[in-house]
Order: structure tokens, then C-alpha cells, then sequence
């Protein structure tokens, strides 16, 4: 048998695929850049935005609350979230392990909350690029990483962001395990769903919409693999839910929802009413014109502040950094919205269709002007995000200035204001950071409490041999209550040092001043 030879061999064809090939390789890794543009420009964006003066505020109460309870060993964390914040007690365990290994410093407290936004501002541009087109995806990631409340909670040593992140990664692995619904996907969705819970409860509120987007496809297979592998994420969770139950007084201080409070934490929910503007409006209209799609993001943005509302009569707990989570689905919708409606009808077609190679200049130009608008209204807020000292919180550097500049060996500290042991643990933490004298605190005390005195300081007897006491109080209580004075009757006030939120005062003997 004579065999043909292929078509392929003919000189003609020989000669042109190697051209066709070569003129095919530039367009071929033009696509590769820009498909890896989608996730690392909002990641370096992000990043960069939020290292920016990562240390220049100093910690605030509730970063103060997790140095004390990360720096603690295992034994005493333990016994820690039997009495308190056992809700994040993996949070704290986590933040253990990375001081231990990075250090203590403000930058590197926060340090795992700004490679978290990184992260969430790249995965919301995957999921955009997946749900739609890579430039929705890179837009959606850029206005994401632009947003007031995600450089601020970038610099907060708790778990938002890091929530937010595994909220975005659980969404993602969604779309991916409903695409070719393999066990091992939806065990890899299981794990970070687990994962969202234990770095922040309320992080679990978005299942519903994953059920909502699950039960559109109306695949059976599918609906009930999401429901074996939601299960699987919450079932760690129980353990958490069910000691927190046992602490509920430690949001206690967040009031009753209402309508109009929901309405009020919607709009927080970016840091700038300017931003939220602009970004609200437009993602409810992208949540009711895109179908599916729609269904996805905006249960996913809209419904954990409802159920929150919802529940608030047994448990109050809505507060927009507890729902800091819903801003990728909010970020989508806006682009997505002002991609899809600025366009006119005779093109509506062709560039909506799945896979266009080109769109209306419109399409690209109004939706990077809705970034930089954001960006430009959002600055001002950044700026304030970064001051020196959390607006309502004392400013412990300038506290411990003064100590570490004039305190000597055998002085003595008193604390007596609002949250007096939460003050303590925040002067110990900058007293470590200075070359100071270490001053052993002998009381502390609410305003209008009896002092507390230390385990070594039986009957404020260390307070009596002191040689000179400093005196922490609040922000306007030069003048102390009657309850502390007679614990201070062999004392005289020096010196009074007034200072944001704080006051910082010298008492010698009697007789010495």
C-alpha cells in the first residue's frame, strides 16, 4: 500500500505555519500578561496603599486586647477564652505563632491584615474576570483595594481582613467546584469556608448567598455536594458559636439594630458616604439587570446586614467592620453596573457578549472614572485613617514619652480610667519599646470604682513605700473621684500632664512637693 503523504509536507503549507505560528506567539503572551494583571495589580495596589503609614497610628483598645492575648503562652490563652473572646480565640492562636516568628512592632501586628486585602482585592478581581470579562475583574480589584475601610481594617492587628479574605477565596472555590463539581473542590471549599467562620463568625453569613447562586443552577449533583461541604465548614464552627453564647456580654456595648442603623452600617461599610454614593446606588442596580450573577453578589453584599437586622433582638451584631466581608461583592456590582448600562443600545450585543475581543471605548473609560473618582473622594478619609491616635483613644506614646523621660527606679504606676486594665496592657506595651525604667503598676481603677491592687501589693503596701507614684487617668480627671483619694491620702499632686484623651499626673509624698 503506497501511503499519501500529509497535506502538511507540501512546501506552501511548510513555509506559512511557521510564520502563522510566529505571528501567533505575541498575541498568545500579551494574553498571558494581561490575564496575570487581573490579580497582581489590585494585590500590589492594595498592598502598597495599605503598608503606607502602616505604623504611624498607634494600637487602639482592641489591638491592645489582641497583642495581650497573642503574647500570652498557650496555657494562659487557654485560660483566657474560657473567660473572654473565645469567638476568636484562632485568630489569637494564629497571631501566637506569627509573633513568635515576626515579632511584636506595630508594622508586624498588622502585618497579616495587609497581605489579607492584598488578597481580597485580588481575588475579587478573579472572580469578576470568571463571572465576566478580565477587565470588569481588574477594575472591581482596583476600586476594592481604593475603598477607606479596607486600608483601615488593613491596619488592625484583629481578624476582618482576614475574614474578608477567606469570605472572597470560599466564593471563588464556589464558582470553580460548580463549574466541574469534583469531591476534592468542594472539600478545598469546605476548608476555607471552616476557615472564614474561625477567623470571625459572622463571616459564615455568606452562605446564604452561595445557596442562593447554587440553587439558580438547578443541578442536583451540585446542590447537594454545596450542602454536604457547607455543612462540613460550619460543623468546626459549632464549638466557637456555642461558648461565645456564654459571653454575649462582650458585645454587649453594640446596640439594637434598626432599619435606619442598617441603612447608616450599609454606608459605613466603605469609610466615606461620598464613596458609598457612588458605589451603593449602583450596585443594587447591577444586583436586579445581572440574572444569576446578580443574585450571587448581591445576596452576597446586601443579605448579612438584614439577617444581622434580623437577629439583633437576640443577638446584636451588626457593625460595619463585622461585615467588612461584603465589600468585594459591593465593588463588583458597581463596576459591572456601569459597565453593562453605559453602553448604547446598538452595541448592547456585541460587547455583551461572552468573549468579545473589543468593547465601546465606554465600556472601559466610564468604569476607570468611577475608580479614580472613588479614589480621589476617598483620600481625605485615608489621611484621617492614619492620624496618630484613633479618634475616642488616649495617646499612649505621648503617656509613655513622659515616663520613659522622667520616671526613675522605685516609682511607682497607677491606672484610673475607663478601661483601666486594657490601659495597662497598652503603657506595658510601649514601656517595652522605650529605655525607660520598668514601673511596676500597683492599682487600677474605674472612674468611681475602688482601686484593684496588684496579686505582690497586699493592702497598697507597695504604693506607701513608693518613692514617687504616676497616675494615668482619663482625659479630664485632674481633679480625681472621691473613691481613690483616700487610697492616695500620703501623696500630694507635682505635676499634671495633659495629653489627647489621657492625663498623665505626678504624685510625691506629702511634705515633698
Amino acid at each position: 500500500m503506497v501511503e499519501l503523504a500529509p497535506l502538511a509536507s507540501s512546501p506552501e503549507v511548510t513555509a506559512a505555519d511557521p510564520v502563522r505560528a510566529e505571528a501567533r506567539r505575541p498575541a498568545a503572551r500579551q494574553d498571558q500578561v494581561a490575564r496575570w494583571m487581573v490579580p497582581i495589580v489590585p494585590a500590589l495596589a492594595a498592598f502598597l496603599i495599605a503598608l503606607y503609614g502602616v505604623d504611624r497610628r498607634q494600637l487602639w483598645r482592641d489591638e491592645i486586647a489582641t497583642w495581650a492575648a497573642s503574647t500570652k503562652s498557650l496555657e494562659g490563652l487557654r485560660g483566657l477564652v474560657e473567660v473572654t473572646d473565645a469567638v476568636i480565640a484562632p485568630y489569637y492562636l494564629l497571631m501566637h505563632g506569627w509573633i513568635a516568628v515576626f515579632g511584636e512592632s506595630e508594622a508586624s501586628l498588622r502585618m497579616p491584615s495587609v497581605l489579607a486585602v492584598a488578597l481580597t482585592a485580588s481575588l475579587a478581581a478573579v472572580i469578576g474576570r470568571k463571572l465576566f470579562d478580565p477587565t470588569t475583574g481588574l477594575l472591581a480589584g482596583l476600586l476594592v483595594a481604593v475603598m477607606p475601610t479596607i486600608s483601615r481594617y488593613a491596619q488592625e492587628t484583629r481578624p476582618y481582613a482576614l475574614a474578608a479574605a477567606a469570605v472572597a477565596l470560599a466564593t471563588l472555590l464556589l464558582l470553580r467546584a460548580t463549574e466541574r463539581p469534583t469531591w476534592l473542590r468542594w472539600l478545598a471549599y469546605a476548608l476555607v469556608v471552616a476557615a472564614a467562620g474561625l477567623l470571625h463568625m459572622v463571616a459564615l453569613l455568606l452562605l446564604p448567598a452561595h445557596l442562593v447562586y447554587v440553587l439558580s443552577l438547578r443541578q442536583k449533583k451540585v446542590i447537594v455536594r454545596w450542602f454536604l461541604g457547607a455543612t462540613a465548614g460550619v460543623i468546626p464552627v459549632l464549638p466557637l458559636a456555642w461558648k461565645g453564647s456564654e459571653q454575649a456580654q462582650q458585645v454587649s456595648w453594640i446596640p439594637e439594630a434598626t432599619w435606619e442603623s442598617t441603612g447608616n452600617e450599609i454606608v459605613r461599610v466603605t469609610g466615606s458616604v461620598t464613596v458609598s454614593a457612588l458605589i451603593v446606588g449602583l450596585a443594587l442596580l447591577g444586583a436586579v439587570t445581572l440574572g444569576r450573577r446578580g443574585a450571587l453578589l448581591g445576596t452576597w453584599a446586601v443579605a448579612p446586614f438584614y439577617v444581622l437586622l434580623l437577629i439583633s433582638p437576640v443577638a446584636a451584631l451588626l457593625i460595619h467592620r463585622y461585615v467588612l466581608f461584603t465589600l468585594p461583592a459591593w465593588c463588583l456590582l458597581a463596576v459591572v453596573a456601569v459597565t453593562r448600562h453605559v453602553q448604547p443600545a446598538s452595541d448592547t450585543a456585541t460587547s455583551a457578549a461572552p468573549g468579545a475581543a473589543t468593547a465601546p471605548w465606554r465600556r472601559r473609560v466610564v468604569p476607570v472614572m468611577l475608580v479614580l473618582l472613588c479614589a480621589a473622594f476617598a483620600l481625605p478619609t485615608h489621611v484621617e485613617n492614619r492620624g496618630n491616635v484613633v479618634p475616642g483613644e488616649p495617646d499612649l506614646r505621648g503617656a509613655v514619652a513622659v515616663l520613659a523621660t522622667d520616671a526613675t527606679v522605685g516609682d511607682a504606676l497607677g491606672i484610673h480610667a475607663a478601661y483601666a486594665s486594657r490601659l495597662q496592657d497598652g503603657v506595658n506595651y510601649y514601656l517595652r519599646r522605650t529605655a525607660g525604667p520598668r514601673l511596676d503598676t500597683v492599682f487600677t481603677a474605674w472612674p468611681g470604682g475602688v482601686p484593684t491592687y496588684a496579686q505582690t501589693c497586699r493592702n497598697g503596701e507597695c504604693l506607701s513605700s513608693a518613692k514617687r507614684l504616676w497616675l494615668i487617668s482619663g482625659p479630664t480627671q485632674v481633679d480625681l473621684h472621691p473613691s481613690l483619694k483616700p487610697h492616695l491620702a500620703g501623696f500630694e499632686q507635682a505635676r499634671v500632664v495633659q495629653l489627647t484623651g489621657v492625663t498623665v499626673s505626678l504624685w510625691l509624698p506629702t511634705g515633698r512637693v
